[in-house]
């Protein structure tokens, strides 16, 4: 009895807390850059940096005229035109979901007083993916103020959730502007989403089994159905080892700027790639997931070829948040989960704990009986 009050405790302290709250744990934070002149490249990296993020490079169409002149301004002003004429200028970058990321962050300079025509056409074509995505906003110019470009930006994202006060950063704050950078992160105020109906698997070396979470994608969704596979993978540059599979797997590659120790991806349309360092990158990949916990992993790898097997883990009912165990921390999850619910999401059985399709406090009630059983 005394175990059954403190479970229902904690489910009345999640209750009153979680709505408010910060998420727990770490924000996964994607920042959208483009860059003519690197200066706002370099404050985009140092913003990925320090909050851990992923970056991804807007790449224009090449056509501008380099070094910057008074003629890359008139051919930035007539796009312009074309552009408020419903004419959208060519990027080299597209992003098929951003699902993998919690929060974005974009980082634009500012040209005649508006978005720079590259991140203004990026949004533009990600309006749609980007809703109801939190968002913070970032930009360089040399003296100019930045509210046209604030309106840009909720024009082009009516959809999207602004989160906190634009960053400015102008000539004369760029000597300092890591620092700046850094203190404006910290008054982000970004909410953590979870993803507990995230599908897991498991990662084999030897004796060591390393827990993975998939991205949900074309790519992972064909691999899983190829799963279980053993692979004799090949090591390459002291950081990853690599398979090349038979099958072409379905791709859409960005360039994550940064690897990290653990991550899953595609290389091309058949190479699988499993990362045991992190490095920055320049090369282009599709995400498949992610080691949970990495440690460990770079040694059960070693330093030459080694077979890896890949399975899935089939999800165990009432284990809300996917770490393989039934306990309070479901509970938890599952509170936040009732409290997000929008009433039109179907939910697996691990998660409607009580089978009835709704989630609520019965399952609450439901997932409490069944972890006393255990």
């Amino acid at each position: 009895m005394r175990r059954f009050l403190l479970i229902l405790i904690a489910v009345m302290i999640q209750f009153a807390t979680v709505a408010s709250a910060k998420g727990a744990g770490e924000l996964r934070t994607l920042v959208v850059y483009y860059s003519y002149s690197g200066v706002t490249q370099s404050l985009a990296q140092s913003i990925a940096s320090t909050c851990n993020g992923e970056l991804l490079e807007v790449v224009d169409h090449g056509n501008y005229p380099r070094p910057e002149s008074q003629t890359t301004y008139s051919y930035a002003n007539e796009e312009r035109r074309q552009i408020d004429n419903g004419v959208w200028p060519q990027i080299n970058t597209a992003v098929e979901s951003f699902d993998a990321w919690d929060a974005v962050i974009i980082c634009t300079p500012l040209w005649n007083g508006k978005m720079a025509n590259p991140m203004l056409t990026f949004l533009h074509n990600h309006a749609e993916k980007l809703a109801g995505k939190q968002v913070a906003l970032v930009v360089t110019s040399y003296s100019s103020g930045i509210s046209n470009v604030v309106v840009d930006a909720h024009n082009i994202l009516p959809e999207a959730t602004f989160v906190g006060n634009p960053l400015h950063i102008d000539r004369n704050g760029r000597t300092s502007m890591a620092q700046t950078a850094a203190t404006w992160l910290e008054t982000l105020d970004f909410e953590l989403e979870e993803s507990p109906t995230a599908s897991k698997m498991r990662v084999i070396v030897g004796d060591k089994v390393f827990k993975a979470s998939l991205v949900d994608n074309a790519t992972t969704e064909y691999l899983v159905d190829l799963l279980p596979l053993t692979m004799t993978m090949s090591e390459l540059n002291g950081n990853e080892k690599y398979y090349y599979l038979s099958d072409v797997l379905p791709k859409d590659a960005t360039n994550p700027g940064t690897i990290h120790a653990g991550d899953i991806m595609l290389y091309g349309n058949s190479c699988v790639v499993l990362f045991y360092k992190t490095f920055n990158t320049s090369y282009s990949y599709t995400r498949i997931g992610a080691i949970d916990d990495p440690t460990g992993l770079a040694e059960a790898l070693g330093s030459g070829s080694v077979e890896v097997r890949f399975e899935m883990v089939e999800p165990l009912e009432g284990d809300i948040n996917g770490d393989g165990e039934v306990n309070i921390s479901d509970v938890t999850s599952l509170v936040s989960l009732i409290l997000e619910d929008s009433g039109d999401t179907f939910y697996p059985s691990n998660i409607d704990v009580n089978g009835d399709r709704e989630l609520n406090i019965s399952d609450v009630t439901a997932l409490i009986s069944l972890i006393l059983s255990l």
